[in-house]
């Protein structure tokens, strides 16, 4: 059975329109035709289409399955986006398929890209979640500064930490994982310059910990791939 992105409004779901020429093009998709329909809610809607045609594709919902394919905890990344941005895509589709709650891009001292196309980092986000069968569509933030982030954190609240390769004492993020999996849990990402001391120096004034992430030296994209990686595996 085929997955749709849509709305839902009492038993009546209705198909986003970028989804339609695929829905009635390729797949032919008829009255009668039973899909499932995601609204990143965590709901997964099961129904029957009622109504198909170029403009909207209707169908009635015969079925609800709540929390699908839920994580537990909860992980937000905020990652300074790489200036080649198919490998910030590239980390956003693994991202969700691993698990990712959270997403905040980041513009940093040294950071090499300082725009960003959210519609079209949602778009790649929507079709991980059908891919791997995830409900609920991670919260991506707008572009914000570091310094913005840390002074919105509460770190009496969420356990937040930062990853670099400054030369400062750190803890394992593997172990800061395992200590309390299902706390609430921010990880700063930096930009292939990395964070400055200045930016670190901020951070833990707040309360941030310090991190790191094995013993190689990985480039933005990697990092946030074992990062997410790494809360997959936290209670294993």
């Amino acid at each position: 059975m085929h997955t749709f992105w849509g709305t839902v409004d009492g038993d009546q779901l209705r198909l986003d329109p970028e989804e339609i020429p695929h829905a009635l093009k390729v797949l032919r998709l008829q009255p009668g035709d039973a899909l499932h329909v995601l609204d990143g809610s965590g709901t997964r809607f099961t129904g029957v289409v009622r109504r198909a045609h170029k403009k909207e594709v209707i169908a009635e919902v015969q079925e609800t399955l709540q929390d699908f394919g839920a994580v537990s905890g909860h992980l937000h990344v905020a990652i300074a986006p790489t200036k080649n941005v198919d490998r910030m895509h590239f980390f956003l589709e693994k991202a969700v398929e691993m698990g990712i709650h959270e997403i905040t891009p980041l513009v940093s001292f040294h950071s090499e890209r300082r725009h960003w196309n959210a519609e079209r980092a949602v778009r790649v986000m929507k079709a991980a979640c059908t891919q791997s069968h995830k409900g609920k569509l991670p919260v991506l933030h707008p572009l914000q500064t570091l310094e913005d982030l840390i002074k919105q954190t509460d770190t009496t609240r969420i356990r937040a930490c930062m990853a670099t390769c400054l030369e400062a004492p750190k803890d394992s993020w593997v172990e800061v994982l395992r200590d309390q999996p299902q706390r609430p849990t921010l990880l700063c990402i930096g930009p292939e310059g990395d964070f400055s001391q200045a930016e670190w120096e901020q951070a833990q004034k707040a309360g941030f910990q310090h991190v790191h992430l094995g013993e190689h030296r990985l480039r933005t994209e990697t990092a946030g791939l074992y990062a997410v990686a790494a809360f997959a595996q936290r209670g294993h």
